[in-house]
């Protein structure tokens, strides 16, 4: 009862306590050690003077954890607590205790005396005996809620996940309509599944529903998914059996996912060039709208994914058919090839066509195609030959940076592009020459193919060269560099044209940095580690993890704790996003 509270006066009823064989603590609201008598520490193996003080919530079990919490909130309005089982850290490891609470008055403040008694040896010997018993523990410790509703509505009861995942009590949520433990805008969405429950939902095909449940007092929420099966017409059961999976990790991973493939959606769609996906059995797995634009592809064919039938589509287009089917079967039958070639149409566009394989781990598993349209700059090269006028309306007003140089490799001439593009004026470049101002390491590889093509060993050719601007700021592009021929063959200048491609470099170095650091942090995790966070992301507690890789649970925290601190995260639930999120960044960047 509420007078007979302890008070620190009585030292005989002190005394009594202290001797009695069941364990007796006394914490203060904050659930800091107040005293603890001879049973308590033979349990913990700590001397009562060396307790005093501690958090008693550090021997908690962290899955527990929450459980406690909230007996100890509410015992402190109550007469006696409700009975509740947690584990709890003794001096021969995890220990099952029954515990049973009681607000005191303890040296003049607010205190809860607990008592506690270990059923451990004795639930051994129910659930070795009792599949009944073994159940019952299954259901209490199972990562999901297991909650019954009645036909109203009402909670009827409810396993100790609910406190363990939300924090609630579950001597409060009992006789409560179920929805208020859901989040608002989710209630008629629920108020829907129990509608077609009602009429029937077994346990092979349950009524399905995602919900956001609330945290105690309403102080956040976690996304679930609800299975609801219809046992109301059961003679024992009378109501709908719920069971709900907490899906946060699920739910990041897709966010994840859902970013990731947004972003390279996005990234393909930006690009000038028309990209084109096929696996290795010829069926084509993506493509960007330029492809089909500079292609003409119907949809029909589109929808087919047939490789074979793009191909054939593509061969009446083009000025030499035979030797376009000749070069794809030819890079086709060796997977690891590369090849760089133009494909002149018949309506008289040119295209520069790139192929590389496609791998995954390093296995290939298909191949890229690139297409980009050059028809402009070949148009370009003839009008320039053909007509100066034509040639400065280009080289003034074009997008492109432009340079003349003369056959010592000097600018004799440049436009306002090229100026913008490496932020220094006219007068500047004139004169001066591409390696003045090309970054230092990208020197020598420009200057030995400027050489080949002075050499007349190659015609032109095209490069990625970074360049320094005047500010010292680093800046990319793809350098077109030809020779200008006069009517008797003989070079007469050189022609260079930049595209800026820093913004595209840039995008695609943070992609590679941000995956290749989680690539890092990944391998700082040692293997157990990583197994040990693969289950967890899957929602797998630490005793069934324990269980899968026979491991015992406290070596199993051990690992979390580690993992916890490399990956600079403090709770199950932060570690398995995190984990997720790491895992999906390495994977964006082994597709790429």
């Amino acid at each position: 009862m509420a007078t007979d509270r302890l008070e620190t006066s009585n030292a005989s009823l002190a005394e009594l306590l202290r001797d009695i064989p069941d364990v007796v603590i006394v914490l203060d609201p904050e659930g800091r050690v107040q005293w603890g008598n001879r049973a308590a520490e033979r349990l913990f193996d700590r001397l009562l003077d060396e307790s005093i003080g501690l958090s008693g919530l550090d021997l908690v079990h962290p899955d527990d954890l929450e459980l406690v919490l909230r007996s100890l909130a509410s015992v402190q309005r109550k007469e006696v607590g409700t009975l509740i089982e947690v584990r709890a850290k003794a001096a021969t490891g995890w220990r099952l205790l029954e515990v049973l609470g009681t607000a005191v008055t303890w040296r003049g403040g607010p205190a809860v005396l607990f008592s506690l008694r270990d059923l451990t040896e004795r639930r051994r010997f129910e659930v070795a005996r009792s599949e009944e018993a073994r159940f019952r523990l299954l259901v209490h410790n199972a990562a999901a809620v297991t909650i019954l509703v009645s036909p109203a509505g009402l909670v009827e009861s409810v396993s100790g996940a609910l406190s363990r995942l939300l924090g609630q009590d579950p001597e409060l949520v009992e006789q409560r309509p179920f929805v208020e433990l859901v989040r608002e805008m989710d209630r008629p969405a629920l108020r829907g599944a129990f509608e077609r429950a009602s009429h029937g939902a077994s346990a092979l095909n349950p009524v399905t529903v995602v919900v956001r449940m609330l945290r105690h007092a309403s102080s956040g929420s976690v996304p679930f998914e609800l299975s609801l099966v219809n046992l109301v017409d059961d003679p024992v059961v009378r109501g709908f059996v719920v069971s709900a999976h907490d899906i946060t990790a699920r739910v990041a991973a897709e966010l994840e996912v859902r970013k990731t493939l947004s972003l390279l959606a996005a990234t393909l769609e930006s690009t000038a060039d028309g990209i084109l996906v096929v696996d290795t059995a010829g069926r084509i797995t993506s493509f960007n709208s330029r492809f089909v634009e500079l292609w003409h592809l119907p949809d029909r064919i589109l929808a087919t994914r047939d490789d074979a039938a793009a191909i054939a589509f593509g061969m009446v287009q083009v000025a030499d058919p035979d030797a376009f089917r000749a070069r794809v079967e030819e890079l086709y039958a060796d997977p690891a090839a590369e090849s760089s070639e133009m494909i002149e149409f018949n309506d008289g566009r040119v295209f520069d066509r790139y192929s590389r394989p496609q791998r995954v781990d390093g296995e290939i598993v298909g191949r890229v195609w690139s297409f980009r349209d050059v028809t402009a700059s070949k148009r370009t090269e003839r009008e320039l030959r053909e007509s100066e006028q034509r040639f400065r309306q280009v080289f003034d007003q074009g997008p492109l940076g432009i340079a003349l140089v003369d056959l010592e490799g000097y600018i004799t001439n440049t436009n306002r592009a090229l100026c913008r593009f490496v932020g220094r004026r006219r007068s500047e470049l004139v004169g001066s020459s591409f390696a003045s101002f090309t970054y230092p390491g990208d020197v020598d590889k420009d200057l030995e193919l400027a050489r080949q093509m002075s050499a007349g060993t190659i015609p032109d050719y095209q490069t990625e060269t970074r360049f320094v601007t005047s500010g010292g700021d680093v800046v990319f592009g793809i350098v077109t560099a030809s020779m200008i021929r006069g009517e008797l063959g003989l070079p007469i200048y050189g022609l260079r044209i930049v595209e800026d491609i820093t913004k595209r470099k840039r995008l695609e170095h943070e992609l590679v940095s941000h995956a290749t650091t989680a690539r890092k942090l990944l391998a700082s995790l040692t293997p157990r580690e990583t197994e040990v966070l693969e289950l967890l992301a899957d929602g797998v507690t630490a005793s069934r993890i324990a269980e899968r890789l026979s491991l015992s649970v406290r070596t199993v925290e051990t690992h979390l704790a580690n993992a916890y601190r490399k990956l600079g995260v403090r709770t199950r639930d932060d570690a398995a996003a995190e984990f997720a999120r790491l895992t999906s960044a390495v994977s964006g960047l082994q597709q790429r």
